[in-house]
């Protein structure tokens, strides 16, 4: 007689390898999230944009866990980093994006933010707050406009979010230049 452990084992792994994006999603581990819009724009992100899809596998490749959520409301234009923890060999942060009207800005500004794990999986030595804040004081820049506290970005994750966005619109760099782009930018 089967028991209803090994039911249920089954039953999920049929569950997660007949959907493809849930067995994507499984298989990437160090990008998480419940909601079900969020894993469409990653994996449509992953689908046409090449800079986003070296985002999302230099991520995999790394000690980094992100945990992605949709946060605030259309028409609110922040995306938003925070370190959580290091624990046991990982280093975790939080990324909060606006739900935005355009799935091809949301997408961006994911990638925009998918560009700051990267500058963290980059430096070994971001292991809390206070490293993370020394950190973009060498490698970014403090940007007042994103929030009355102190918020950092930098160059490499602005031009990732454009980047994005030109790949996801099908057209290069001088076709659409940067300046003219109505991306919305990140915090750290």
């Amino acid at each position: 007689m089967t028991s209803p452990a090994s039911i249920l084992l089954v039953a999920l792994l049929l569950l997660i390898t007949s959907h493809p994006l849930i067995a994507e999603t499984a298989a990437q581990h160090h990008i998480r999230m419940t909601d079900q819009r969020l894993f469409r724009l990653v994996h449509d992100g992953i689908r046409i944009s090449g800079t986003f899809r070296r985002l999302v596998e230099r991520i995999r490749h790394s000690d980094v866990i992100v945990y992605l959520e949709c946060a605030g409301g259309v028409g609110s234009v922040d995306g938003r980093l925070a370190f959580m923890s290091s624990v046991a060999g990982y280093r975790y942060v939080h990324v909060r994006v606006a739900r935005l009207v355009s799935a091809d800005q949301q997408i961006a500004l994911i990638g925009h933010e998918l560009q700051h794990a990267v500058e963290i999986a980059d430096a070994p030595d971001i292991v809390n707050d206070s490293s993370l804040a020394r950190a973009y004081a060498r490698i970014g820049f403090v940007n007042p406009r994103l929030s009355r506290s102190t918020s950092f970005d930098s160059d490499a994750a602005v031009e990732a979010g454009y980047q994005v966005l030109r790949e996801l619109l099908g057209k290069d760099s001088a076709q659409l230049p940067t300046p003219n782009l109505q991306l919305p930018i990140g915090k750290y």
